[in-house]
C-alpha cells in the first residue's frame, strides 16, 4: 500500500512538474529617450506564443516551458531577439528605426486585415461600454507638465545658450504643472451618468476645479464612430465604411491561449480627405474587442500634436472595458527657453463592476460632481490612492509651485474663469455684468453702462442685481433692479422680484433674463436695429432645471410700452384710424425646455455648464398668455413660439446644422407684440447665424411664422495643406401670414405669404488669428420676394470664427 502512495506521490508531483507555467516578466524601453513603450509585441521564438506591452511598458509572458529567447518587435523600431536569463525584471532596450518607409503598395487580391477590422465592425456596438446595462468603476488620474529634453533636443541647441540651460536645469528639479484626482463613476442605461471626484490636488491651487481637464481631455473609450479630442472629431478606423477610407495593414499576430491578438496598423488611403487618424491596434478574437489601441492625428497640426493609448481588460472575464487611458499633447504654439511643452494626461481605472444594482434615484442631475472635501485630503489617503509613489520631480513641483500658488494666488484666476464662463467678472463682493458695459443700435447709438450683482461673499441664499444703460444718440435712462432668492443652487432653481426699465426691438419682445454666449456671432444682427419700444415693468419670476435635461422658466409682469409714434394699434372709424401707440400688459409667461446634449458640474451649492452637446436636438416652446381685465391693460396677448435644433456630425461630409422657428401670435395685437423676421442685411457686414442676411430691416412682419435655417460645413477644401479654407452652404427660408392689418397704422411693410428664400457659399478659415478665424461669403436672395436688381439681392459676409 505505502509503495502505491509512493508511487501515485511520485507520479503527481512529476505531472505538476512538467505541467507548471514559467513567467517572465518585464519592461520595454526606448533605448534613446528611456521612455516606456506601450504594446510592443514579445513572443517565444520556439512557440509563438507571445503578448504584448501595456502602456506603462510592462509585460508578463506565460509559457508551459522554460523559454530560452523571446523575439521583440514594435512599428517603427528595429526587431530584437532577446536571452533569457532571469524571469524577471527583464529590461528591453529598442532601437528607432531611422529608415523611412518606402509607401505601401497594394497587391491584388483581399487585404487579409479586412476580415479582421469587419468583425471587429460587427461587436462595435457590443464591446461599447455604454452599452452595458451599468457600470461602476474608480480611477485615478494624473496630469503633469513638462518638457522632454533628450540627446535629439540638446543637440539644436548650443552648450553656451544660457535660456536653454536655465530651462533644462528648472526641469531636472520639477515639472511645470502637476495635478491629481481621485474619482467614482457610475452608469446606469440609457443615459444616467454621474462622475465624482472625491479627491483633488493641483500644484499652486486649491480650488479642485481645474481637475475638470483630466475627464475632459481625453475620450473615454474607442467606440465611437467619431472620436473627440481637442476641437476636433475624427472618424473612428472602426467604423462602418472604414476599410474604404483607411489603408490597414496586419503587422503581426500574437497567441494567447486559444485566442489570437491581430496588430493591425490603420492610416489614411491616399487621397482621401477627411478628419483622420494613423496608429496601431490590437484586436483580440474572443469578442473581436479592442484589446489596445495607440492613435494620432494623421495631419501635421500647426497648434498642437497628441497621441493617444488606451488598454482594455475583461474584469468579469466576458465583456471588455478601459483598464488604463492615456494622453499625450505636445503644445506647438507654446515656447518655453526654445521648447515646447508636453502635457500628459493618465487615468488608471480600478474596482471595475459590470451590470451592478444601481437606482435611478441614486443619480444627482449634474454630470461631473467635485465633492465639498475633495481638497482636503490628507498624504496617508493619497499615498493609498496612488497606484505609484510620487516620482522626487513631482514632489518638487507640488512644493514649489505650491508656494508660488499661495503667493501670487493662482485660485484668483479660477475664480475668475468660473465667473467669466457666466458672463461676470467678479470685483470684490460684487461681480460686474459684462454685456452691459456697451451695445450699440441705430436708435440709442452707442449705450454705455454697468450691470452689478453681489456674489457668495455677501449671501449664497440671495444676490441684489441691478444695472444702468445710456444712450447717447436717443439720451434714455435704462435700469433695472432685481432679488433673486435660491432655493437650490444645484438646479439653478430661484425665484426673482424686480423692476425694468429697457427697450426691445418691434417684434422681438423678450421681458426674462436674456443669457447669451459672449463668443456668438448670432447678436450681431442686433447692430442694425432702427425701430424700438421703450418699456417699464414689474416681474416675478421662477426658473429651475428638472433633472438632466429639462429646464422650466415663467414670470408673471405687468408691462407698459411705448411704441414709436407711427406705430399705432387702434380701428378705423368715421372720422380715420383713431389709435394708441401706449401698451399696457398684464401677462404670464412660461417657457420649457428640453436640451438632452447639455452636462453640468456641480461644486457645494454651484453648478457650471461645462459642455453642450448639440448633436442632440434641442427643443424650446414659449408661452405668453395676457390677462386683460387686471390692471387696466388695453392688450390682450395669446402667443406661442416654438425652436428645435440639432447639429449633425458626419463621418466624411461635414457638419450639417438646422434650426427650425414657429410663432403664432393673436391676430389682434400692436406691430411690436407681433412676429418680427430677424433680419441683417447691409451689403457688407458679419455673418450673423440664424437671420436672414439679404432682408432688409423691419421688412417683413407676421402672426404666424415658420422659419428655417439650413447650414453644411464641408471639410478643408485642400486637405491637410497649411491653407485650406472650409467651404459652407447656407440655406435660409420663411413662410407666414399677417391677420388683421386693419387694426394697425404704420411704415409699409411686407408679408410672407409667398415665402422667402436665400442661399449662399462661404469659404470660412481663410484667416487664423490664433483665437479665432476669418472667412467670406456671398449670400444671394431669390424667389417671389427678391427684386429686380440683381445687386439688390446680394449681400458679402464675413465670417467669424471663435476657437474658444
Amino acid at each position: 500500500m505505502k509503495n502505491h502512495i509512493l508511487f501515485f506521490l511520485i507520479s503527481f508531483f512529476s505531472f505538476v512538474a512538467n505541467a507548471q507555467e514559467y513567467f517572465y516578466s518585464g519592461r520595454v524601453f526606448d533605448a534613446e529617450n528611456n521612455e516606456p513603450l506601450a504594446f510592443v509585441n514579445l513572443k517565444d521564438v520556439s512557440s509563438n506564443n507571445g503578448c504584448i506591452s501595456d502602456i506603462e511598458g510592462v509585460f508578463l509572458l506565460k509559457s508551459d516551458k522554460k523559454i530560452d529567447s523571446i523575439s521583440v518587435s514594435y512599428v517603427g523600431y528595429i526587431s530584437d531577439t532577446i536571452t533569457i536569463k532571469e524571469k524577471s525584471n527583464i529590461n528591453i532596450y529598442l532601437k528607432r528605426n531611422i529608415i523611412t518607409l518606402a509607401e505601401v503598395i497594394i497587391l491584388p487580391g483581399e487585404n487579409p486585415a479586412h476580415r479582421i477590422i469587419d468583425s471587429a465592425i460587427c461587436y462595435f456596438q457590443k464591446n461599447d461600454p455604454f452599452s452595458l446595462n451599468s457600470f461602476s468603476y474608480s480611477s485615478y488620474g494624473k496630469f503633469l507638465m513638462t518638457i522632454n529634453i533628450d540627446s535629439t533636443t540638446e543637440a539644436k541647441f548650443s552648450k553656451e545658450d544660457s535660456s536653454f540651460l536655465r530651462v533644462k536645469k528648472f526641469l531636472n528639479n520639477q515639472h511645470l504643472f502637476l495635478m491629481e484626482s481621485v474619482s467614482e463613476r457610475k452608469f446606469l442605461k440609457p443615459d444616467k451618468d454621474n462622475e465624482n471626484i472625491v479627491a483633488s490636488r493641483v500644484s499652486g491651487m486649491s480650488n479642485p476645479l481645474f481637475t475638470l481637464l483630466i475627464s475632459q481631455i481625453q475620450p473615454f473609450s474607442f467606440y465611437k464612430p467619431l472620436i473627440s479630442i481637442a476641437d476636433k472629431k475624427y472618424v473612428n478606423p472602426i467604423s462602418s465604411g472604414s476599410t474604404n477610407k483607411y489603408f490597414f495593414l496586419l503587422k503581426d499576430t500574437l497567441f494567447e491561449g486559444s485566442d489570437t491578438i491581430f496588430i493591425i496598423s490603420f492610416e489614411p488611403k491616399k487621397g482621401k480627405n477627411f478628419e483622420s487618424l494613423k496608429g496601431l491596434l490590437y484586436i483580440h478574437s474572443n469578442k473581436w474587442a479592442i484589446q489596445s489601441v495607440i492613435a494620432e492625428s494623421s495631419e501635421n497640426l500647426s497648434d498642437f500634436s497628441f497621441k493617444i493609448k488606451q488598454d482594455y481588460f475583461r474584469p468579469d472575464s466576458i465583456n471588455w472595458f478601459p483598464k488604463k487611458l492615456q494622453t499625450f499633447i505636445l503644445f506647438k504654439s507654446i515656447a518655453i527657453g526654445g521648447l515646447n511643452p508636453i502635457g500628459h494626461n493618465s487615468v488608471d481605472i480600478s474596482d471595475v463592476k459590470i451590470n451592478p444594482e444601481i437606482k435611478k434615484s441614486e443619480f444627482e442631475p449634474a454630470t461631473l460632481i467635485i465633492s465639498p472635501d475633495a481638497k482636503k485630503k490628507d498624504s496617508v489617503y493619497w499615498d493609498a490612492a496612488r497606484p505609484e509613489k510620487l516620482t522626487i520631480q513631482e514632489k518638487n513641483t507640488y512644493r514649489i509651485i505650491d508656494s508660488i500658488g499661495k503667493k501670487e494666488n493662482f485660485d484668483k484666476f479660477i475664480n475668475v474663469t468660473k465667473a467669466l464662463l457666466s458672463g461676470f467678472i467678479p470685483w470684490g463682493p460684487v461681480s460686474l455684468e459684462i454685456d452691459k458695459f456697451y451695445s450699440y443700435n441705430v436708435v440709442e447709438g452707442n449705450r454705455f453702462g454697468l450691470g452689478l450683482k453681489t456674489n457668495n461673499r455677501v449671501s449664497r441664499r440671495f444676490s441684489l442685481y441691478g444695472y444702468y444703460g445710456y444712450g447717447l444718440k436717443d439720451k434714455k435712462h435704462k435700469f433695472a433692479s432685481r432679488v433673486d432668492v435660491f432655493l437650490n443652487k444645484k438646479l439653478d432653481r430661484k425665484i426673482a422680484f424686480g423692476y425694468k426699465q429697457d427697450v426691445f426691438e418691434d417684434g422681438f419682445v423678450k421681458f426674462g433674463e436674456e443669457s447669451a454666449s459672449l463668443l456668438s456671432t448670432e447678436g450681431f444682427r442686433n447692430y442694425f436695429t432702427n425701430r424700438i419700444d421703450y418699456y417699464n415693468m414689474i416681474h416675478f419670476d421662477f426658473k429651475s432645471r428638472f433633472g438632466k435635461s429639462w429646464q422650466i422658466s415663467s414670470s408673471i409682469y405687468r408691462a407698459v410700452l411705448r411704441s414709436p409714434s407711427d406705430i399705432l394699434f387702434g380701428n378705423y372709424n368715421e372720422f380715420g384710424f383713431s389709435g394708441t401707440n401706449l401698451f399696457t400688459l398684464s401677462d404670464v409667461y412660461l417657457q420649457i425646455g428640453y436640451f438632452g446634449g447639455k452636462k453640468y458640474l456641480q461644486e457645494d451649492d454651484y453648478s457650471l455648464l461645462i459642455s453642450e452637446n448639440q448633436t442632440m436636438p434641442s427643443v424650446s416652446l414659449s408661452i405668453w398668455r395676457s390677462f386683460p381685465k387686471i390692471a387696466d391693460c388695453n392688450i390682450s396677448l395669446t402667443r406661442a413660439a416654438l425652436r428645435i435644433s440639432q447639429i449633425v456630425n458626419t463621418r466624411y461630409y461635414g457638419t450639417f446644422s438646422w434650426v427650425l422657428e414657429g410663432n403664432i401670435v393673436s391676430p389682434k395685437v400692436p406691430l411690436s407684440l407681433s412676429i418680427g423676421t430677424p433680419a441683417s442685411y447691409e451689403f457688407f457686414s458679419i455673418f450673423s447665424p440664424n437671420s436672414f442676411e439679404t432682408m432688409r430691416i423691419n421688412e417683413f412682419y407676421s402672426t404666424q411664422s415658420a422659419f428655417l435655417f439650413l447650414r453644411h460645413s464641408f471639410l478643408p477644401l485642400f486637405g491637410k495643406k497649411r491653407f485650406s479654407p472650409v467651404p459652407e452652404l447656407v440655406t435660409n427660408i420663411a413662410f407666414g401670414s399677417y391677420k388683421n392689418k386693419e387694426y394697425i397704422k404704420t411704415p409699409e411693410f411686407k408679408t410672407l405669404e409667398n415665402g422667402f428664400f436665400e442661399s449662399g457659399l462661404f469659404l470660412n478659415d481663410i484667416l487664423d488669428m490664433k483665437l479665432y478665424t476669418i472667412g467670406i461669403g456671398a449670400v444671394y436672395r431669390y424667389g417671389y420676394n427678391s427684386f429686380d436688381r440683381v445687386k439688390d439681392n446680394v449681400a458679402i459676409k464675413m465670417s467669424l470664427k471663435f476657437k474658444i
